[in-house]
C-alpha cells in the first residue's frame, strides 16, 4: 500500500442498475480500497496495483466463489468458472479440458472461426441500415463457440432476433447481478419464478446439444464435447461446462470486440494504424482468407483489443479469499476465508502504473518495452492464476482475426455520434452502439514479400555441387548430441548440403555409400547411449571393408569429469570406422562439457564445412557469387517454428506452476504441469526437453548495453562457407525477439572467446584485464558490463558468433501416465544458475513453452515385480521416483497383487523446508507402497545429513535386499551426492563381505552397473 491511512468504510442504501460502475466511482472518490456496506453486509474491493499483486499469491490466496458467482451457480453449478476450488470436478473437468486450448487446437479452431467471421461479413454487407455491433458480435461469437467447441450451430444470423439461449442467458446473468442489492424480505417471487423457466431452458438447450453429439455417433476428441464426452465426466458436470463455455465463450469476446471497434471509431489515427497493418497483409484482396499464422502478424490489432481490454475489461472483477490468516498490504488483517474483489478496470486506470491520462485510449501501452516494464499483476483482463480464463487464448485469436477483417473490409461511420453507456450483465458491453458502414475503395499498401540476399565467399567455392547428400546420425540420451546434429545439418544445409538427420540406430545393418557421414556421440558410463547401442554391436562385428570409402567424420561429447570414460564410444565409433575402410574426412573433435564446449563444436563445425568444400564444392561459384542475384524465400508459420523443428519440439501449455517450498525457504523448487499435445505420450522416467528463453529484463540490459534499440529489425543471413549456421532463424527479427529465443545470454564464455574478445577490444588496460579474465566465470553481458571499449567492437557478425545459440534444456518428469496420461510434471530448482531453469521457473498456467518427451534409457526403466527397488535421490532429483511411486500407488488401487518392497531415500534440508510432496509421500508410504527414508541436511536424524549417510545407517537392511537381487536407481547431483552414494555401497560391501578390501568393493559395484542393477540419471557434473 502507498499510505497507512484506515480503509473508508463507504455504506450505500442500495446498487444502481450498474452496480460495477457504481463501485468505479466509490473507488474514485475514496481511494483504491474500500468495505461497501450494503445492507448491513460488507465487501472489500481493491484496486490498488501492490495490494492485487499480494492477492494473486497463489500461496495465501485463492479463487473466491462469492455472492455473484454463487447466484450463477443456480444455473452453471459446478463449471469451471463457478466451481469451488475443493469440488472434485474442478481438477478432472481442468485436466480434461486444457488439450482443447493448447496450440494445436486452436490450429484446428481457426478454420471454424473464419466460417463464421464469413456468416458476419455477409450479413454486414447486406445491412442497409446501420448495424447493431455488440448484438452482432454475439450472434459470431456464439456461433464460433458452438461450432468449434460442440459441433452445434446455433445459426445465429438466419435470425432476425437473438438466438432465444442468448436472451434466456442474459436474463440469467442480470437475474445474478441484481440479486446481490435486494433487501431481506423484498418479494421477488415473480423474478425468481422466471429465472427458473429461463435456468431450465438454458440446460434444455444444452441438453440438446450433448444429445445431437451423441446421436451422431462422432467419438473424436478433437474439440471441448468430444473431450467431455471420452473423459469419466458425469452428465450433469457436461452440461454446466457447456453451460459455461457458451456464456464465457461468447459473452465475454463479443465485448470486448465491440469495445475495440468503439475506440477505434473514436480514435481514426489508431484506426488508420490497424488498416496500415491488415493492407502490408493482405493488400486489396476483396476476401482475403487469414491464415492461423498471420492472425500472430497481426501485432497493432492485438494491441488495440489488449487497450481495449484495459479500459473495459468484459469480465471486470475477480475474487480472492485468504488461504490462511494474513495481513494484506502490512495492514488489512484478513482470516482464513475473508475475501477481497478486486475491480479489474480501476486496477487497470492506476496512474502509478499507468501514467498521468489513463482514462486515454493508447494501445501503445502494449508496446513489448512497455509491457516489460509494467508490474506483471497491473494488467488483469482474464482474471489470475489456475483458476483464470481457460480459453483466452481461443478468445483473443478470433477477436484478433475478426477486428482485422473487419477494419480491412469496412469504413465506419459514427452516425449517432455515439456516447459510450455501458451494460452490465456481470459482463459488459457497450450499449445501443451501432454504425453505417460501408466498403472501403483506397488500398495503398500490398503485401511485403520476403527476401534474403545471400553473399558468396571470397576464393574457394562458396556452396557445394547440386546433389551433395550429408547424413548426420547422433547418439544421444538427453538430446545434447541430438542437438549438435541438428546444428550441424544446418550448417551443411547453409553451403547447399542435402542433410538427414538420424539416430545411429537407424543404420544398424550398414552406412550408406555415396555421401559423407558425420557421427554426434556421447559415451553413458563408458556404453553407448540408448538410440546407438544396436549401431555400436554392429560396428564391431562388421567385417573387413564394411565402410569402403564411405566419408566420415566423427564429434565426441562428453564430460572430462568421467575421466575413466571420456570420449569411450565416439573414439570407438572413429577408430572402428578407420579400420573397416572409412575415409576420415577431419580429425575427431572432442567437445567437453566441463570445457568450452560451444567453441569446440563451433571449431570442428568450421573445419567440417571447410573440407566438404573443398571436396565437393561447386568450382563455378568459387570467388564470385554464381547463380541469380536474389533468393527468395517464401516463409510459412510463426517465427519460432523453424526454431521448433530444429530441436524436434512442440508448443505446450503449463496450467500448473506453484512453490514445493516454504515461504521462508530460500533454495526455491518449483513445480511445473504441461499439457501434452494431441499424439504426444511419455512413459514413466521420461524426460521433457524444454526451450528456455531469456528475461526480459536481461534481454533490455543487454541492448541497452550493446546500444542496440530492441525493436530493431535484423536480417540475419548466414555467409555462404564455412561457419557454424546455429541459429534457427528463417526471418527477419527484432533484436528484442533475438535476445530473447534465439541466444543464450547466460552462457559463459570459455577461453577462446575470451581470447576473442581480448583481441578485439581496443582499450589496453581493458585487453589485459579481460585477459585475467578465468573461463566460464562471466556472461557476456557482465563482460561488456565491466570492459565498456567492447561495445564499439561487438558488431551483430561478431556477436553472433559469440553468443552461444539458445538449446533446449532437459528435465525429468516428474509424474506418470497411469495417474494423467495427458499432463507431464516438472520439479524445477529456480535457485539453480542457468537460462533453463531460470526460466521454467518464471513460467505460469497459461504460458506456452516449446518443449519435446525425450526416452529415459531403458536401463532407468523401473519395473514392479519381485525385484526389490533401492531408489535413492536428492533435492528435484526426486522427479523420476515421484512418478515411479505414483505408479505403485495406481497399481496397488488396481488391486494388483504387491511388488518386492521399495526403499525411497531422499535428501533435502528439513522437513519444513523442502520436504518435496511430502504429503504425497507420506500417504504412499501409508499405503504400504514404499518405504520413505528422508535425508535431511539442517536437522539430521541421528547424525544422518545426506542419503549415503542413511545408506550406510541402514546397511544391515539393504544387504539381503542387494542379495536378493535389488535394483539400485540413483538421481540427483553428479558432483557430489551421486559419488557420496557409490561410497556408501562400497562401504556396505566391504562391512558384509569378509576379506573384501576397496578394490574388491569397486569391482563389485562395477559389475552391478555393468548388470544394469546399479543405474544412475545424474546432472550437473
Amino acid at each position: 500500500m502507498r499510505n497507512d491511512t484506515p480503509v473508508p468504510v463507504v455504506e450505500i442504501a442500495s446498487t444502481t442498475s450498474t452496480p460495477l460502475q457504481q463501485v468505479m466511482d466509490l473507488l474514485r472518490e475514496h481511494g483504491p480500497v474500500i468495505r461497501r456496506r450494503l445492507h448491513g453486509r460488507d465487501v472489500l474491493f481493491v484496486a490498488d496495483p501492490d495490494l492485487v499483486a499480494e492477492l494473486c499469491d497463489e500461496e495465501r490466496f485463492a479463487k473466491h466463489v462469492g455472492p455473484a458467482l454463487e447466484n450463477v451457480r443456480a444455473f452453471a453449478e459446478d463449471g469451471l468458472f463457478t466451481a469451488y476450488n475443493d469440488e472434485p470436478n474442478w481438477a478432472r473437468a481442468h485436466d480434461v479440458l486444457m488439450p482443447a486450448f493448447a496450440l494445436g487446437s486452436m490450429r484446428t479452431y481457426h478454420p471454424v472461426m473464419l466460417r463464421v467471421a464469413r456468416r458476419l461479413i455477409r450479413s454486414w454487407d447486406a445491412a442497409e441500415t446501420p448495424v447493431d455491433v455488440p448484438e452482432d458480435m454475439t450472434r459470431m461469437t456464439l456461433d464460433t463457440i458452438g461450432l468449434a467447441g460442440f459441433g452445434y450451430d446455433f445459426a445465429s444470423f438466419a435470425r432476425d432476433e437473438p438466438h432465444p439461449f442468448v436472451q434466456a442467458m442474459v436474463r440469467c446473468l442480470e437475474w445474478s447481478m441484481h440479486r446481490l442489492g435486494r433487501r431481506a424480505g423484498d418479494d421477488h417471487d415473480a423474478e425468481d419464478a422466471a429465472f427458473g423457466e429461463d435456468a431450465a431452458y438454458l440446460a434444455s438447450v444444452v441438453d440438446d446439444v450433448i444429445t445431437a453429439r451423441t446421436a451422431s455417433g462422432e467419438t473424436g476428441q478433437d474439440d471441448l464435447m468430444g473431450l467431455m464426452l471420452g473423459s469419466d465426466l458425469d452428465h450433469a458436470n457436461i452440461r454446466n461446462q457447456v453451460i459455461t463455455f457458451l456464456i464465457a465463450g461468447h459473452e465475454t469476446t463479443s465485448g470486448a470486440l465491440a469495445f475495440a471497434l468503439y475506440h477505434l471509431v473514436k480514435h481514426p489515427g489508431e484506426l488508420r494504424a490497424v488498416q496500415r497493418e491488415v493492407d502490408a497483409l493482405w493488400g486489396d484482396t476483396d476476401g482475403p482468407e487469414p491464415t492461423f499464422e498471420e492472425v500472430g502478424l497481426l501485432r497493432r490489432t492485438r494491441q488495440v483489443l489488449n487497450e481495449a481490454l484495459r479500459l473495459w475489461p468484459t469480465a471486470a472483477a475477480f475474487s480472492r479469499h485468504a488461504r490462511v490468516d494474513t495481513v494484506l498490504g502490512g495492514r488489512i488483517p484478513m482470516r482464513a476465508g475473508d475475501a477481497a474483489t478486486v475491480v479489474v478496470p480501476m486496477l487497470h486506470r492506476d496512474a502509478a502504473v499507468w501514467g498521468d491520462n489513463p482514462e486515454l485510449f493508447d494501445p501503445s501501452r502494449f508496446d513489448p518495452e512497455a509491457e516489460a516494464a509494467r508490474p506483471v499483476h497491473a494488467y488483469k483482463p482474464f482474471g489470475t492464476g489456475e483458476r483464470a480464463c481457460i480459453g483466452r487464448q481461443f478468445a483473443l485469436h478470433e477477436a484478433t482475426m475478426l477486428l482485422a477483417m473487419l477494419v480491412h473490409r469496412y469504413r465506419f461511420a459514427d452516425h449517432d455520434r455515439y456516447g459510450l453507456r455501458v451494460k452490465e450483465t456481470l459482463t459488459l458491453k457497450p450499449d445501443g452502439f451501432t454504425l453505417e458502414i460501408s466498403p472501403r475503395t483506397e488500398r495503398f499498401a500490398r503485401r511485403a514479400e520476403p527476401e534474403a540476399v545471400e553473399e558468396s565467399a571470397a576464393g574457394g567455392p562458396s556452396r557445394v555441387l547440386d546433389g551433395t547428400g550429408v547424413l548426420v546420425l547422433h547418439g544421444s540420451n538427453y538430446g545434447t548430441c541430438r542437438g549438435f546434429a541438428a546444428d550441424l545439418a544446418a550448417a551443411t544445409e547453409g553451403i547447399g548440403c542435402a542433410a538427414e538427420v538420424a539416430p545411429l540406430d537407424a543404420y544398424a545393418g550398414g552406412l550408406p555409400a555415396g555421401r559423407p557421414v558425420v557421427v554426434v556421440a556421447a559415451s553413458y558410463n563408458g556404453r553407448p547411449t540408448d538410440d546407438a547401442a544396436g549401431f555400436t554391436e554392429w560396428l564391431e562385428k562388421a567385417g573387413a571393408g564394411a565402410v569402403d570409402g564411405v566419408p566420415y567424420a566423427v564429434l565426441g561429447v562428453g564430460d572430462r569429469n568421467w575421466a575413466a570414460t571420456y570420449q569411450r564410444v565416439p573414439g570407438r565409433v572413429d577408430t572402428r570406422l578407420a579400420e573397416l575402410g572409412g575415409d576420415r574426412l577431419v580429425a575427431r573433435g572432442e567437445a567437453d562439457a566441463s570445457g568450452d564446449l560451444g567453441g569446440a563444436v563451433r571449431a570442428f563445425t568450421g573445419t567440417l564445412l571447410r573440407e566438404l568444400l573443398d571436396r565437393y564444392g561447386d568450382p563455378a561459384l568459387a570467388g564470385e557469387a554464381g547463380g541469380p542475384a536474389y533468393t527468395v524465400t517464401e516463409l510459412t508459420g510463426g517465427p519460432l517454428d523453424a526454431l521448433a523443428r530444429r530441436h524436434d519440439l512442440v508448443p505446450m501449455t503449463v496450467t500448473a506452476s506453484r512453490s514445493l517450498t516454504e515461504p521462508a525457504y530460500a533454495r526455491v523448487k518449483r513445480f511445473v504441469r504441461v499439457a501434452l499435445p494431441e499424439g504426444v505420450t511419455y512413459r514413466t522416467a521420461d524426460h521433457l526437453s524444454v526451450l528456455p528463453a531469456n528475461p526480459s529484463a536481461l534481454v533490455e540490459r543487454t541492448a541497452r548495453l550493446l546500444g542496440a534499440d530492441p525493436d530493431t529489425v535484423l536480417s540475419i543471413v548466414p555467409a555462404a562457407g564455412p561457419g557454424l549456421a546455429a541459429l534457427a532463424v528463417d526471418r527477419p527479427v527484432t533484436v528484442r525477439e533475438l535476445l530473447t529465443h534465439h541466444v543464450d545470454l547466460g552462457h559463459r564464455p570459455g577461453a577462446e572467446a575470451l581470447a576473442r574478445l581480448a583481441a578485439l577490444n581496443p582499450c589496453p588496460p581493458e585487453q589485459a584485464a579481460l585477459r585475467a579474465v578465468p573461463p566460464g566465470t562471466a556472461t557476456l553481458p557482465d563482460l561488456v558490463e565491466a570492459h565498456p571499449a567492447l561495445r564499439e567492437a561487438l558488431t551483430w557478425p561478431v556477436l553472433l558468433e559469440l553468443l552461444e545459440p539458445m538449446r533446449p534444456r532437459t528435465y525429468s518428469v516428474s509424474s506418470s501416465p497411469a495417474v494423467d496420461p495427458g499432463h507431464a510434471d516438472l520439479m524445477v530448482s529456480a535457485a539453480a544458475p542457468g537460462t533453463g531453469s531460470a526460466h521454467l521457473a518464471s513460467v505460469r498456467p497459461g504460458d506456452t513453452v516449446l518443449a519435446g518427451v525425450r526416452p529415459c534409457r531403458e536401463a532407468f526403466r523401473v519395473s514392479h515385480g519381485d525385484t526389490p527397488l533401492i531408489l535413492v535421490a536428492a533435492g528435484t532429483g526426486l522427479a523420476p521416483f515421484r512418478g515411479v511411486v505414483a505408479d505403485r500407488r495406481a497399481l496397488a488401487a488396481a488391486g494388483t497383487p504387491a511388488p518386492a518392497p521399495a526403499l525411497l531415500y531422499f535428501g533435502c534440508d528439513a522437513p519444513d523446508a523442502d520436504y518435496l510432496h511430502g504429503d504425497e509421500l507420506a500417504a504412499a508410504q501409508a499405503e504400504g507402497v514404499v518405504s520413505v527414508r528422508p535425508a535431511f541436511s539442517e536437522a539430521p536424524v541421528d547424525g544422518a545429513r545426506f542419503v549415503q549417510h542413511r545408506i550406510e545407517a541402514d546397511a544391515a537392511e539393504l544387504w539381503p535386499l542387494l542379495r536378493r537381487g535389488a535394483r539400485v536407481y540413483v538421481c540427483g547431483d553428479a558432483s557430489r551426492m551421486a559419488p557420496g552414494v557409490r561410497d556408501a555401497f562400497r562401504a556396505l560391501y566391504v562391512r558384509h563381505t569378509p576379506g573384501a578390501d576397496d578394490e574388491a568393493a569397486r569391482t563389485w559395484l562395477d559389475r552391478l552397473v555393468t548388470d544394469g542393477r546399479y543405474v544412475e540419471d545424474v546432472y550437473g557434473g
